[in-house]
């Protein structure tokens, strides 16, 4: 009898008509599909969203991102499901836009694909001023050829955030030691950065930009860098690479003994 009732059970909540329910909160008053959204995105965020429309009207999503003086950052947009991912066989166009903008929508930079084989997007920049920037956004929408106007709930995806900036906690030119910079492109593409050196106080006492090229490796005695001869403190790396990208350390070589000491380069946490 009691295998009975829970096949009743089971055949009645199967006979219920399901109800589309919006996966993505902040889309319950259509108020992050601009300037005016309150979504902002800290390093190691991780969201996910729809693109639902609303009435026809194709979504976007929009997030506030602060870029902080000399730094550099990652979003990626990832776990695209079939419905926002697929486009039809005779479109080229991709079936998703990820881009910084300004305030009014103005393009800034756009995002671009990590492969061939997928639908995963990567946006790369940097603040190489030394002024926050705060008018800038993220911004998520289908592409032309993608659901547009006719997304549904179903139409996912997750989107993650980081600062790719580099910190090295030691650099020593005073006295007898020397300080060598070695940093590695582990990532498939080109890269610019930037080396930026900060006395004990915390006061940029010079700067080397750079560039690499996939897998390339830079070497710079930082002896040569105009402000940091003389003196000691750390290393910050802002860059165009991804996360993860860069590998490295500054090595403090003292020639009267041959002694070497090494400080490893690490990933900002937040």
């Amino acid at each position: 009898m009691r295998k009975f009732w829970m096949g009743v059970l089971a055949a009645a909540v199967l006979a219920v008509p399901r109800v589309s329910l919006a996966t993505d909160v902040w889309d319950l008053s259509f108020s992050d599909g601009n300037s005016g959204t309150d979504n902002e995105l800290a390093n190691g965020s991780e969201q996910g969203h729809d693109l639902q429309n609303s009435g026809g009207v194709a979504d976007q999503d929009w997030y506030l991102i602060g870029q902080q003086p000399f730094s550099s950052y990652e979003v990626i947009v990832d776990g695209l499901t079939e419905e926002v991912a697929s486009i039809p066989a005779t479109q080229t166009a991709d079936p998703l836009q990820l881009d910084l903008v300004d305030g009014a929508g103005t393009l800034v930079s756009s995002g671009y694909a990590f492969s061939t084989i997928g639908a995963a997007r990567t946006l790369r920049f940097r603040n190489t001023t030394a002024t926050e920037i705060t008018n800038q956004y993220v911004r998520v929408m289908t592409g032309p050829d993608g659901c547009t106007t006719t997304c549904t709930t179903n139409a996912e995806y997750r989107i993650k955030f980081f600062e790719t900036t580099m910190l090295i906690p030691r650099y020593n030119n005073s006295a007898s030691q020397t300080t060598v910079l070695v940093i590695q492109n582990g990532a498939r593409d080109s890269l610019a950065g930037t080396a930026r050196f900060w006395n004990a106080a915390g006061t940029l006492v010079g700067s080397s930009a750079f560039s690499l090229n996939a897998h390339a490796t830079l070497v710079l005695n930082t002896s040569t860098v105009a402000g940091v001869a003389g003196t000691s403190g750390s290393v910050t790396i802002d860059h165009t690479g991804p996360y993860g990208g860069l590998a490295g350390k500054a090595v403090a070589v003292e020639p009267a003994t041959g002694f070497t000491f090494d400080t490893m380069m690490v990933p900002k946490f937040q």
